[in-house]
């Protein structure tokens, strides 16, 4: 088996020490996705290729950053040939976790049914990064054609 590097449209990378999505064999790795959008990685990629200090996060409520981050997943999912409902582990970090009742709202439109939801863990961060609101990881898999 090889390691395959997953890229998807519309999801921006931030030029960080990493990938995004790894398949291996039939399995996903996801890795923890910020809310950024492609502005805003692009300039953290200009301030990191400078040597710039980083620019702050913008002021994005968090229901907006949740679609984000869950989008981005989706997405990359998607590109590696799987769905959502093939996501076996999901690890969830929250700024604030009196957040978790909206986090949940918008998390569960991504599935399809109550059955397909994966494990998860859903914690609250002594830190996020660029003190955004949420970070969330994945593990899954590619299903058989």
């Amino acid at each position: 088996m090889e390691k395959q590097i997953i890229h998807a449209a519309g999801v921006p990378e931030t030029g960080g020490p990493f990938n995004l999505c790894v398949r291996y064999g039939d399995m996903l790795f996801i890795s923890g996705l910020p809310p950024f959008e492609a502005d805003y990685a692009a300039a953290l990629r200009d301030a990191r290729a400078a040597g710039r200090p980083i620019p702050p996060m913008p002021d994005i409520s968090f229901a907006r950053q949740a679609e984000i981050v869950i989008d981005h997943m989706k997405a990359l999912v998607e590109a590696a040939g799987s769905n959502m409902d093939c996501l076996l582990k999901v690890i969830v970090w929250l700024k604030d976790q009196s957040q978790q009742e909206e986090f949940d709202r918008i998390y569960r439109r991504y599935f399809t049914s109550q059955a397909t939801l994966p494990a998860r863990t859903r914690m609250q961060a002594g830190r996020t990064p660029m003190d955004c609101g949420l970070e969330v990881e994945a593990i899954g898999y590619v299903p058989k054609p």
